[in-house]
């Protein structure tokens, strides 16, 4: 009965913050696209459509195709027994060999752990974790730098709502492809709520050490590449913190097999990784992608003057 009504309040939350959301990016769309009409009205349809696309494909597709992958965490694996576990562990077998480069050795390891009888949740388990893992932060980091440069490059917040609930979204569906499976359904409405909240907000605070992301955001490496502001960066870092957080919290709800560990434990385990990971990401993230760009684009514009 509990379940039932946590559900249907997260379905009535999330609705409310989505139909929020999507009046806020339309009014805002519709002040831009006034001004693209008067330069031409066919800019200003041009403009209409590719918000209607990125709606589309950025954030109504992605919610809902999490929803057709089974249900699942590695932690209930140790609930099944006979055919059920053994099901299960041909399917993380089968994931495994489709996401993650394997040398032939260890999918003959892979196959060799299925024979394996007491044992065989376990070994695979420990084998799909250290191998999926990987995957999954990469998928995180990549994402949480594509929101930093939005979010403190952009001073537009039409842009930032869109840019922030498309790259959470479109990540919690990607974790769900790279696993093979996705939480409960309850946990898929927190997920989506966290990530609306977030969206709205511009970034969650909520156990946040401003005074000691101030300081690292500001003395990034963007930041002094780029000349962005303190503020700026802290707002992009922020929303790269809070899009790390959804990231480890799908990831934990998901690979995590300790059934030991209270939700509480969880949600700050998932703090930690996630704040590790953007304090990786300001101080080393950015220099492939922003520094080399930025210095081939000023030597070229030296060599022209010059």
């Amino acid at each position: 009965m509990k379940n039932k009504r946590f559900n249907t309040w997260s379905i009535v939350l999330c609705v409310s913050l989505f139909i929020m959301i999507i009046l806020s990016i339309i009014s805002s769309a519709l002040n831009i696209g006034e001004r693209f009409g008067r330069v031409n009205k066919y800019l200003e349809y041009l403009f209409y459509i590719m918000i209607g696309i990125i709606l589309i494909v950025g954030i109504i597709y992605p919610m809902i195709s999490v929803f057709f992958a089974p249900v699942f965490s590695l932690r209930k694996i140790h609930d099944k027994d006979g055919r059920a576990k053994k099901h299960w562990c041909k399917k993380l077998v089968a994931n495994l060999k489709k996401n993650v480069e394997l040398t032939d050795e260890e999918k003959e390891t892979l196959e060799g752990y299925l024979k394996c009888k007491d044992e065989t949740d376990d070994l695979i388990i420990e084998f799909f974790d250290r191998k999926i893992a990987p995957e999954v932060n990469k998928e995180a980091f990549d994402t949480a730098r594509k929101i930093f440069l939005i979010t403190a490059v952009s001073q537009n917040s039409t842009y930032d709502m869109l840019g922030m609930a498309s790259a959470n979204i479109s990540l919690i569906k990607r974790i769900v492809e790279i696993c093979g499976f996705r939480p409960s359904t309850p946990q898929v409405l927190n997920l989506y709520l966290k990530v609306m909240s977030i969206t709205i907000l511009a970034g969650g605070l909520e156990e946040i050490n401003i005074e000691e992301l101030l300081p690292l955001a500001a003395e990034s490496s963007i930041s002094k590449i780029t000349g962005i502001v303190a503020a700026s960066a802290t707002q992009g870092a922020i929303n790269a913190l809070t899009t790390l957080r959804v990231a480890m919290i799908t990831k934990n709800y998901l690979l995590d097999a300790d059934v030991s560990q209270s939700r509480k434990e969880l949600r700050k385990k998932s703090y930690s990784e996630a704040y590790t990971m953007l304090k990786e990401l300001l101080k080393n993230g950015m220099e492939d992608k922003v520094k080399k760009p930025f210095t081939r684009f000023f030597s070229k514009k030296n060599e022209v003057l010059v």
